[in-house]
């Protein structure tokens, strides 16, 4: 008997075995695919489902919950790689790239999501799955599965989370931030959209904000990007920059791009030494065929299915090329970083940051626009400048690091949620600063919950003396470009522009008419004389102009003479120029459940 149930319980095994690999084997329609591409955007339970079923039929994928939506919807990563990565610890012993792709932060804008699930399923099942063996691949499918599921452009807060890449409002782009990128540090990442100009199948952006590293800019820009439009091109589309073109009132056509804050994500992701890629799908009622050379029409009923494949093609190729070009990849990647982390600790005063910059023409090239007087649907390729070049107007050196009083505390999560790293002083230090003093301020656009605010200030050299517990930020970190930008006030995305310095920059009067102090918050030596001064700043409240009279805040006593400082008021974040030596401690990550303690 016992040779027999071995046998039976054998034989069960076998075809249990066979049962899995012919399920395996069978193929799995994406959402999309099973409905023709005639429903649109994949809605979030049938998303899901595909998410789960796929993980079910492969090792090599893995998923893990990221957050929880304000509509109680999951937030996922898949994490697709052979043999399969269960943590970031897992990457470090492959030295495997590491490309990330986020869907649909804009809930109405679909096409990447459908496109990307399609990707996931050739990766573990289809001809892609070789590519596995040398990248790692994280995809997040939706981002915004409570906007998606309404078919909405914001998260159900009602933020545009391509705007919130700074201040980390929304919880998805919060975790986005700190349980993805700050975890496994992506070697790319990308951000799929809907946008652009027709007849082109995809449009796509790399950061141009001169404040990002020049090599980074340029691989990602001459290196891949052009690698990207020689696929669509294969495949009988064609792709080019965002946003579009448009011809000038003296008939001359340009083409532009999209503004460059790094409050958006391509611009923060290579800032913060990723490689950022936006890919923006145009409505697709047209499509350039014959390698650029004719354009056609698209029937509505397949339309959705070419700007699925649009954004299909162009994942895959960042899939590939990182696969195939990892070692260089990460080598540019790697020297970008040390890039920063040497302009930080050098105190040159040769090192100069971007604070202002304008647009400007990089290079002509034929593209194709409507036809001036045409008929509906006619194009015609003509021959333009793209402006796809951001040069400075303003630059400031850039300093060895930035003190702040202890009174900026509630800022210090904010740069430690961006992996910036902060030390408190154990011992007050005496030390020469550059000082900056608001000449202007002014908040005449509401956006998300905030008055964007704008300052133009005036620099001072003085000697100040910081007490124990003021925060000093090094800027010799691999992260450099994108703290100076943050913590300098005259940029267009900063502390100041959300805010958070308005306890010690006064818009406007309090009721009653009675100004607010700022109180001491360090001890200035060799001022002359102080007092408190009344200063007229002019405000623009999205409304109309109004002048108030504010009172200068009282900064501390006088210990000798020196010339008078600028008037205006201050902004207290110091910039310190030479390398010096400080008593302090890291600060440690705050509690997740008290965002105020700093030292545990």
């Amino acid at each position: 008997m016992v040779p027999r149930i071995f046998k039976v319980t054998g034989i069960l095994c076998i075809a249990f075995v066979l049962a899995v690999g012919s399920l395996n084997a069978q193929w799995l329609e994406a959402p999309a695919e099973s409905r023709s591409y005639q429903q649109g955007g994949t809605l979030y339970e049938p998303l899901m489902e595909f998410v789960y079923e796929l993980e079910s039929r492969t090792e090599l994928m893995n998923v893990q919950k990221v957050t929880e939506t304000l509509m109680g919807r999951d937030v996922v990563l898949c994490i697709l790689s052979n043999p399969p990565i269960f943590s970031p610890a897992d990457i470090d012993k492959t030295g495997k790239p590491v490309v990330l792709l986020v869907q649909n932060v804009h809930g109405s804008e679909v096409a990447g999501k459908d496109a990307s699930m399609e990707l996931m399923r050739d990766l573990v099942f289809g001809d892609l799955r070789p590519l596995l063996d040398k990248v790692v691949v994280l995809n997040v499918p939706t981002i915004n599965p409570d906007g998606a599921e309404v078919r909405r452009r914001t998260n159900e807060q009602g933020f545009d989370m391509n705007r919130d890449y700074i201040k980390l409002e929304s919880q998805e782009i919060y975790s986005l931030i700190t349980k993805i990128i700050n975890i496994w540090h992506p070697d790319i990442h990308l951000d799929s959209h809907h946008g652009g100009a027709v007849p082109y199948t995809l449009t796509f952006q790399t950061n141009m904000n001169p404040a990002g590293d020049k090599e980074l800019m340029r691989f990602g820009n001459e290196e891949i990007l052009s690698r990207v439009r020689a696929a669509l091109r294969a495949e009988d589309y064609d792709g080019f920059w965002y946003s579009g073109g448009r011809r000038g009132a003296d008939g001359v056509a340009t083409w532009t791009p999209t503004s460059v804050e790094p409050r958006k994500q391509h611009v923060y992701s290579t800032l913060a030494n990723m490689i950022g890629f936006l890919y923006e799908t145009p409505g697709n009622s047209y499509r350039v065929i014959n390698n650029g050379t004719e354009v056609v029409e698209i029937p509505r009923e397949e339309r959705y299915k070419h700007q699925v494949r649009g954004q299909y093609i162009g994942q895959r190729e960042l899939v590939k090329f990182a696969a195939e070009r990892g070692d260089d990849l990460k080598r540019v990647i790697g020297e970008a970083k040390m890039r920063a982390i040497e302009l930080g600790n050098n105190d040159s005063d040769n090192d100069q940051i971007p604070i202002e910059y304008e647009r400007v023409s990089k290079f002509e090239e034929d593209f194709w626009l409507r036809k001036e007087g045409g008929e509906p649907g006619e194009y015609e390729l003509v021959r333009g400048e793209v402006h796809t070049l951001f040069v400075p107007t303003r630059t400031t050196t850039r300093p060895w690091g930035y003190h702040m009083p202890p009174q900026l505390a509630e800022v210090i999560p904010v740069l430690m949620d961006h992996e910036i790293t902060v030390k408190q002083l154990t011992e007050p230090a005496e030390v020469e600063v550059e000082v900056y003093y608001a000449q202007d301020i002014t908040h005449d656009e509401y956006f998300q919950g905030h008055y964007l605010t704008r300052v133009t200030a005036v620099k001072d050299t003085q000697t100040v003396q910081f007490p124990a517990g003021s925060f000093f930020v090094p800027t010799g970190q691999q992260k450099s470009n994108f703290l100076c930008y943050l913590l300098e006030p005259e940029t267009n995305d900063n502390l100041v522009t959300w805010e958070y310095l308005n306890d010690f920059l006064s818009i406007r009067a309090p009721r009653g008419g009675e100004p607010r102090e700022m109180g001491e918050l360090v001890r200035v030596v060799g001022a002359r004389g102080v007092r408190d001064t009344t200063l007229l700043v002019g405000v623009r409240t999205g409304v109309r102009d109004t002048t108030f009279f504010i009172q200068a805040r009282r900064i501390a006593e006088v210990t000798q003479e020196r010339p008078q400082r600028p008037s205006g008021q201050l902004i207290p974040i110091y910039r310190l120029m030479k390398k010096t030596n400080l008593k302090g401690v890291l600060v440690q990550s705050p509690n997740e459940y008290d965002k105020n303690r700093y030292i545990k």
